[in-house]
């Protein structure tokens, strides 16, 4: 749905693609509903195309992989539409056949007569510093900051919960009572939760669009700010016999993937555990220091998160399905994303379903 302040993002998108490869794309449809009765930010068209457009006011390199997956995702043919897309972006979006245009004149359009490949276009204000950082918060709102992001994942965990008492849901996402009721407006004005009154309650209305948005949002603004260290296993195969429960851990990401579908042979172990429980584990299961966990051949890799929610599952090994499917679409991988799909249908759908 193109909010006024996504709706300038699309018009300069529109003429910087005309300015840079002389195409004009037009708008069918603003808050357009898809096959799928889902609402979708814009309908453009290109000749007889029609294209279902989402438009993003920041697109990151971090989050790539969900913006990847939202646009595949469509049940038509899509667009990203962003501020910016920089080189090695647009190449995996080329690569990966997810068609883009952002207001600096970069685009990959793909459809048969026309193809449009441009990148490298900078954008007019340089992106950095306080200001950037602001309009980023400004871009996904109070509730999609790192404490806010605690919140909503409880939300996302128990939708029922968002009817619950402050200090209760305080208590469930680990998070102050204060920052509760901030998400809670912030979720209101964006339309994510509606307020029913005394009778009716407080209830989640978009739990998708408020995954997705989630999802896109966890890798760049709170995962980071809670990796405890990269390491590496003697045996790639470690996490199979490996307890973690016994340090209040739980899997997530490939491995949690892994266990729950036998879809995925994981390539890097994540394991989400309380900060104090680190040493134990690391020397229970002999991991070491990575050198380096952007070398190529570095193997065994194992991510430890620090646990950013208050309560478990006792009986569960693995982090809840939202955050197995978050970790699995940051990655970017095809076959990552192919399992967070059968993730996604077999225990995100039914939630979607209901809200």
């Amino acid at each position: 749905m193109a909010t006024p302040t996504e709706q300038p993002i699309l018009n300069q998108a529109l003429e910087a693609l005309e300015r840079e490869a002389g195409l004009r794309l037009t708008v069918e449809a603003l808050e357009a509903a898809g096959p799928d009765h889902r609402r979708y930010d814009a309908v453009l068209r290109i000749g007889e195309t029609r294209l279902l457009a989402e438009i993003k006011k920041w697109a990151q390199q971090a989050n790539h992989g969900a913006l990847m997956h939202q646009i595949k995702a469509l049940p038509e043919r899509g667009i990203l539409v962003a501020d910016f897309v920089n080189p090695r972006m647009a190449e995996r979006f080329r690569a990966e056949d997810v068609q883009f245009i952002d207001t600096a004149g970069n685009a990959f359009i793909n459809e048969p007569p026309t193809y449009i490949y441009i990148r490298g276009n900078r954008p007019e204000e340089p992106l950095g510093g306080a200001e950037t950082a602001w309009k980023r918060d400004e871009a996904y709102g109070r509730a999609f900051a790192p404490a806010g992001l605690r919140v909503v994942y409880a939300f996302l965990r128990d939708p029922e919960l968002v009817n619950a008492a402050y200090r209760d849901i305080a208590e469930v996402a680990g998070a102050a009572v204060g920052t509760v009721g901030w998400v809670l407006n912030d979720l209101k004005a964006q339309r994510y939760v509606a307020d029913f009154g005394k009778r009716g309650g407080r209830r989640v209305v978009d739990y998708r669009r408020l995954l997705d948005q989630w999802t896109e949002v966890f890798p760049q603004k709170l995962r980071p700010k809670q990796m405890l260290g990269v390491f590496q296993a003697e045996d790639a195969a470690w996490w199979k016999d490996a307890d973690v429960a016994r340090f209040d851990a739980r899997w997530g990401g490939e491995t949690a993937a892994a266990k729950l579908t036998a879809y995925l042979r994981p390539e890097i172990a994540t394991v989400y555990l309380p900060a104090d429980q680190l040493g134990g584990l690391v020397a229970t299961h002999r991991l070491r220091k990575a050198a380096d966990r952007h070398r190529i051949d570095e193997t065994n890799l194992v991510y430890l998160i620090e646990k950013f929610w208050a309560r478990d599952e006792i009986e569960i090994e693995t982090v809840d399905p939202v955050l197995i499917y978050a970790d699995l679409i940051a990655t970017g991988d095809p076959r990552n994303r192919e399992t967070a799909q059968i993730v996604f249908d077999r225990y995100l759908a039914e939630r979607i379903e209901k809200h």
